[in-house]
Order: structure tokens, then sequence, then C-alpha cells
């Protein structure tokens, strides 16, 4: 693909430039996803998890194991998917494998700053919805700092904070815009998967709707790193004037 541009972003240039990265890089993004979530939860299923009311219920250590290491694989993947994004930037070939492998060794702080950041965004949604609104802003580019700069989960959302001050109603009218196509999209491709597995496949409802999620999560994952990591760039460049041997003077020490 063409390399993209390092230069500031309008919100419309953030949605263009998410999207391009979707399609152009999504081969090794969903390559990620696919090992560190869709293996694990076959494994949740192999290992006697069984579908209950649209959720996975599950009655054996494998199916447990299974099941949890999908869960944080999850936020592993999305983690990992943004050094994949992050590529593009400085027209890197990507490596899905030893992106995973990133994402993998770093599991502990992902996991950290994953918690935190749902605690404290969580905290502020339930007491009023503006100061959730504010945090989810604020800590809107935690994890590419993270992965790409290789800093600590406390760090990084310290980092995130600091590039997004100045900025926070731009990143929420790009994440908002971006979260209505996904829905729009999203919900198009759901209904269409929705209709095969019960029409064609002749599944019961909660079986295809339970599969419907599983697909359409999958495929989000890499909309998501793409989404976080055209923010991360858009304000490394604005705040710090980031060119493209710097970002990949950071992508070579994830290597």
């Amino acid at each position: 693909m063409a390399q993209l541009q390092l230069r500031p972003h309008s919100v419309g240039d953030i949605i263009d430039a998410s999207f391009t990265i979707y399609r152009k890089r999504f081969g090794p993004m969903i390559a990620v996803s696919l090992l560190l979530v869709f293996i694990p939860w076959v494994v949740s299923l192999v290992g006697g998890c069984t579908i209950v009311n649209n959720m996975t219920s599950c009655d054996s250590a494998i199916g447990w194991i299974g099941s949890i290491a999908s869960q944080i694989g999850f936020v592993v993947a999305s983690a990992a998917a943004t050094l994949v994004a992050a590529e593009a930037y400085v027209g890197r070939s990507s490596d899905w494998r030893q992106s995973a492998a990133a994402g993998v060794r770093r599991i502990v702080p992902i996991v950290v700053l994953t918690v935190v950041a749902a605690v404290l965004i969580g905290i502020g949604a339930v007491l009023i919805l503006f100061p959730g609104i504010f945090l989810a802003a604020s800590f809107a580019v935690a994890t590419p700092a993270l992965m790409i700069e290789r800093v600590g989960p406390i760090d990084s959302l310290k980092r995130s904070w600091r590039l997004a001050t100045g900025e926070r109603w731009r990143i929420f009218g790009a994440g908002l815009s971006m979260i209505i196509i996904g829905i729009v999209v999203f919900g198009i491709l759901a209904a269409i998967v929705y209709l095969a597995l019960s029409g064609l496949a002749g599944m019961s409802d909660g079986d295809s709707s339970y599969y419907v999620q599983q697909i359409v999560t999958l495929l989000s994952i890499p909309l998501s790193a793409a989404v976080g990591t055209v923010l991360y760039v858009d304000l490394k460049v604005r705040k710090e004037d980031l060119d493209s041997a710097e970002l990949n003077a950071l992508l070579s020490r994830t290597d």
C-alpha cells in the first residue's frame, strides 16, 4: 500500500486513514485476532463449553481456560494490531507473527492498562456522563503508546493524557463518528450473517445471535486498532513533530 502521510488530520482524515489501514492491512491484523481470540474460543468449545442464553457456559478446566484465554486474547490482539497499523505510516511490511508475539510478551501491562482505564472511565460515566467521556478521550491512545513506545500501563495513560490535552473534542468527534459508521457497517454484516445462519444453516435464533456476535467482535478488532493508531500518530505529529524516521525507530524496538 502507499505510505500514509505523517501530518495533522481532520476528523474526516482520521476516518479515511482508519478505513485505509483497515482495508490494506486487514490480512495481518485479522491473523493476529484469529491466533489470539478465535483459536482459544474454539478450544473452549472443544473443551466442552456450550452456548446457553446467548452466552458460553463451561463445565471443564480446558473449556474455562479456552474461554478466559479468548477474552484476554481480545485485549491483547487489539493492542498487538496497533503495531501492524502503525507500520502503514513507514511503509514497513507487516509480520503478524511478530506483532502477536509482541502482544503476548506485554500481556500483563496490556491487561493492567485495560482494567485501570475501564475502572476510571466507568466511575466517571456512573457519576456523571461527561467525566466518562472526558476520560475516554483522554485515554484514547494509551494502548498505542504502550505498544509503540514500550512504556508501562500507568505511564501510557499519562502519555495519552498529555497527547490528548487540548484535542479531546476532536478525539471525541472522531471516535463517535467511527462508532456510528461501525454500527451501520457491522450491523448490515451482522444481519446478513444472521440470516445465513438461521435461514440457510437452520440454527436457532440464540445460536445464530451468538455466532454473529463472535464474528462481528473478531472483525471489529482491526478497525479499533486502526482508529487508535491513527489518533496516536496524529497527536504525536501535532504535539511532538513525529516523523517517519522516529516512528520507524520506535517500531524497530518492538521487533
